[in-house]
């Protein structure tokens, strides 16, 4: 039997006019998430953490919103990776996403994984907001659980890619945003960012139009950008900066202190020209990132975990970490800390 709150999320959606295909993906979404809880692999990774259920970071009005954690069994302190799902911004949940939270819990990462408001119900920038509400609450709690905040990283895919490289920009960068701009005033910024199948210019959807993009395709990134920006979607204006990230960073003349940036991109994604524009920004402003490219993968390829090319993703996303924000400190990385927190 269904729980009660996804009874409840659906009829909202119905009641909210949803279109019956998102109600419809969301329910096989939810579906696939029960379905790969009997993985034996799924199951193994859930079972190196402790998960830690609906935790309130945030309030907006009426709405609670709420992470889980998944907690490493492995000795503290563990760095944290604050993850955030994706779904056309419309879809999508903690729910849904916890087989690959549990991938790099399973690594000994503390992951938040993170719900957040849903457009057309909660149009821009609700979402963005939420996700900076997020980062917050693990830089203040994260050490409660066992984390380290000074050694988090953000992940996301497909429109959580956008929150993560949103996120990033508001911490690294001062911004006018009165959700973005405590972040940069509160100096922790992630030590590793990673974006797949990123969808990160949510405006402009004719953009999608062309040969070798799919009507299906073009019409999906046209409900996704018209329910998270309604009537500005197509003519956004300043205070729309952050839902397109990309553009962003494009419009950088000079690289702020960004962190490592992993992408990774499925050569036959729709989308897949979002995260190689990023990739050659990034470049130009000499800013660290990879860029790892699959080819004949599509959308979110990498939540297939038993394809080749998924699997040859997730080994590229752990050796990123494992430069960048390794599971364990480096030798003599946390008597240095304490050394320099003496002075």
């Amino acid at each position: 039997m269904l729980p009660t709150n996804l009874m409840r999320r659906w009829i909202r959606m119905i009641r909210v006019q949803q279109p019956a295909r998102r109600v419809a993906l969301d329910v096989g979404l939810y579906a696939l998430a029960v379905s790969a809880d009997l993985l034996p692999s799924v199951r193994q990774r859930m079972a190196a953490s402790r998960l830690v259920e609906d935790i309130e970071y945030a309030h907006h009005g009426d709405v609670c919103l709420r992470l889980d954690l998944l907690v490493p069994q492995s000795p503290p302190p563990h760095p944290v990776l604050v993850y955030l799902h994706g779904g056309a911004f419309a879809i999508g949940s903690k729910r849904t996403h916890r087989a690959l939270a549990a991938a790099y819990a399973s690594r000994g990462y503390l992951v938040c994984n993170v719900d957040y408001r849903l457009a057309p119900e909660h149009p821009f920038p609700a979402a963005i907001e939420d996700a900076c509400a997020a980062w917050r609450w693990a830089v203040d709690h994260a050490a409660q659980h066992g984390g380290d905040p000074q050694r988090a990283a953000l992940a996301g895919e497909s429109a959580g890619a956008n929150l993560a490289l949103a996120v990033t920009l508001a911490c690294c960068t001062p911004r006018p945003e009165p959700y973005a701009a405590p972040l940069f005033e509160r100096s922790v910024a992630p030590r590793a960012v990673l974006l797949y199948c990123g969808f990160l210019q949510a405006s402009m959807p004719t953009r999608h139009r062309g040969p070798g993009i799919s009507a299906l395709a073009a019409r999906v990134a046209h409900d996704a950008s018209r329910s998270y920006l309604g009537k500005s979607a197509e003519r956004p204006g300043p205070e729309h900066a952050l839902a397109d990230p990309l553009l962003v960073v494009e419009a950088m003349a000079a690289a702020p202190r960004l962190p490592p940036i992993f992408i990774a991109v499925g050569l036959e994604d729709p989308v897949a020209e979002d995260s190689l524009r990023l990739a050659r920004a990034l470049q130009r402003l000499r800013s660290p990132c990879e860029v790892h490219e699959y080819p004949g993968e599509t959308h979110a390829f990498h939540v297939m975990f038993w394809r080749t090319e998924a699997r040859r993703c997730w080994r590229d996303t752990f050796t990123f970490l494992d430069r960048w924000l390794p599971a364990q400190p480096y030798p003599g990385q946390a008597s240095a800390k304490r050394t320099k927190s003496t002075r």
